[in-house]
């Protein structure tokens, strides 16, 4: 058990995670939990509300001195949470409260971005990314101390304002989507919270909300520097829509608070939706009237030539292949599932730098909200936006091979080591495979998911050992998010390659870089809630 001093309360974690005190914030979240029997979605509700007003941002781009831009990080301790409640149904037991217990790890490090990035404030982007401490080191050399606790308040960007409430919800709506697209944040926060007090309203207002967060895409992050979003808008906009779904919408105040205005922040990237707008309109007449899903779904040739044009052609070989598909009947989900299944020849067989799953990985992500967002509601532009998911895959394959490869980075093939894992018996393959993933080991865990595959059916004890393995792994919501994103594309994909959703997982989550070398919240979750590896 933890050893915690003193009263654990609701007040004391509100103080330690705004003084970014997270190793004390992540205690007493667990305290609350275990000791106090609160229940976890009031804690999970209480640290969103503890972080709310300090999430926000004057702008996603900054001006140097020097008179260049550059990029400010959007906010990710509420993609952390949504990740998290994800898992918890995919994970079993107590096994499940550890994504939760790493989103509680993360969350004090990741406020007041803006200031992390002029070092002015502690936390994961001051620490790490600025590594503001060789900057501004403190009076004691063996202390960086911008891992907290925080020295002065942080700031808040954005205050509270009242709901909108005047006027027909069709009224309020266009405004709502407008005032985003217009960079109004008070009115489009105003609006939401109006419409979000009424039930009834709410299943339009989740459709348009994240609508609002799916169009805003840049149309390429290539030699663009920070005047992009890699897909967040979507991400942020999902993460509303879910969390306030397990929290109840009456008790979503502080989430929205975090979410909405960041919506409507600069920049604002309308290309790409503007270009596959025009597109549809002029070759795909009837897009509104393309069903979900239809009886001429991919074939493998066509599953070849999509797989082609995602990861080795261009802009306009993707909008061909995909045109054609529609063209010829294929229904949007058919089509989103071919999507996603064609880009895992990337991830499998061609990443190799740690560095560089980042943004194909956002990628994904957010080809996993276009898709969530087309199973769950009927709008007339979703056509429009599986054709923006696989531009965004398309374009973040054609930014990495900007680079040069690094020999130092190189991977063996993973049919090197084929016959080791063909070896291991299938009762003990999953037990290997956590130890190799844990490794970082990935030509060995992607051969040990290769054997698997091969010689089973089952899936789930498979997709719960990756999972878990992957969720040691400290301050980075990322990990979270594309576990979930992965999970459920394998569950709802229909092609013949759904397995390929699998060998991607595994080569992300055993290669991509991670934020930090040690599981020290992993072994807080142990104290708490027992050994369950």
């Amino acid at each position: 058990m933890g050893q915690g001093q003193g009263a654990a309360s609701v007040e004391r974690l509100r103080d330690e995670v705004q003084s970014v005190r997270y190793r004390e914030a992540t205690d007493t979240f667990c305290r609350l939990v275990t000791e106090e029997s609160r229940p976890l979605k009031d804690m999970i509700k209480a640290a969103i509300a503890a972080a709310a007003p300090y999430v926000q941002v004057p702008s996603h781009l900054m001006r140097l001195p020097s008179g260049e831009l550059r990029g400010v990080n959007y906010d990710h301790t509420i993609l952390g949470w949504r990740g998290a409640i994800a898992l918890m149904a995919e994970l079993r037991g107590a096994r499940g409260i550890l994504p939760n217990v790493q989103a509680m790890w993360y969350a004090p490090q990741g406020l007041n971005v803006w200031e992390q990035v002029t070092c002015q404030f502690p936390g994961h982007y001051a620490r790490d990314g600025e590594q503001c401490n060789r900057q501004f080191p403190g009076p004691d050399a063996s202390v960086n101390r911008f891992d907290g606790p925080a020295w002065n308040p942080p700031k808040i960007y954005f205050e509270e304002h009242a709901p909108i409430e005047g006027g027909t919800v069709d009224d309020r709506l266009a405004r709502m989507s407008w005032a985003i697209a217009e960079g109004d944040k008070a009115e489009a926060y105003g609006l939401f919270l109006g419409l979000a007090k009424d039930p009834d309203h709410r299943r339009r207002l989740k459709d348009a909300i994240l609508l609002a967060g799916i169009i805003d895409l840049q149309d390429t992050i290539i030699n663009r520097g920070g005047y992009q979003n890699i897909g967040h808008k979507a991400l942020r906009a999902r993460a509303l829509v879910d969390i306030a779904d397990y929290l109840g919408w009456d008790n979503a105040n502080e989430l929205i608070y975090t979410v909405v205005p960041d919506l409507g922040c600069s920049p604002r990237l309308y290309g790409l939706w503007s270009e596959i707008s025009t597109i549809c309109r002029m070759e795909l007449p009837g897009q509104a009237s393309i069903p979900k899903r239809s009886d001429k779904p991919p074939c493998e040739r066509e599953l070849d030539r999509l797989t082609e044009a995602i990861v080795w052609g261009g802009p306009f070989d993707v909008n061909a292949a995909i045109m054609s598909l529609f063209k010829r009947g294929a229904g949007v989900l058919d089509v989103g599932d071919a999507v996603t299944v064609c880009f895992q020849p990337y991830l499998i067989d061609v990443l190799e730098h740690p560095n560089a799953f980042l943004h194909p990985t956002h990628a994904l992500d957010y080809m996993n909200v276009v898709q969530s967002w087309i199973r769950h509601y009927d709008n007339p532009h979703q056509v429009k936006a599986v054709f923006m998911g696989a531009r965004f895959m398309n374009d973040t394959i054609r930014s990495n091979a900007i680079f040069p490869r690094d020999p130092a980075f190189s991977l063996e093939p993973r049919h090197n080591h084929r016959a080791w894992a063909d070896g291991i018996a299938l009762d003990r393959l999953l037990p290997v495979l956590t130890e190799h993933v844990l490794a970082q080991d990935a030509p060995r865990s992607c051969a040990l998911v290769d054997s698997y595959l091969d010689r089973t059916g089952e899936r789930h004890d498979l997709l719960d050992t990756i999972t878990y393995a992957a969720c040691h792994w400290q301050n980075d919501p990322h990990v979270m998010r594309n576990c979930s994103s992965s999970l459920e594309e394998f569950r709802h994909n229909r092609t013949s390659r759904r397995d390929d959703i699998i060998r991607g997982f595994v080569k992300h989550q055993s290669r991509y870089i991670k934020r930090a070398p040690t599981h020290d919240c992993y072994r807080v979750y142990v104290d708490y809630f027992g050994q369950t590896a």
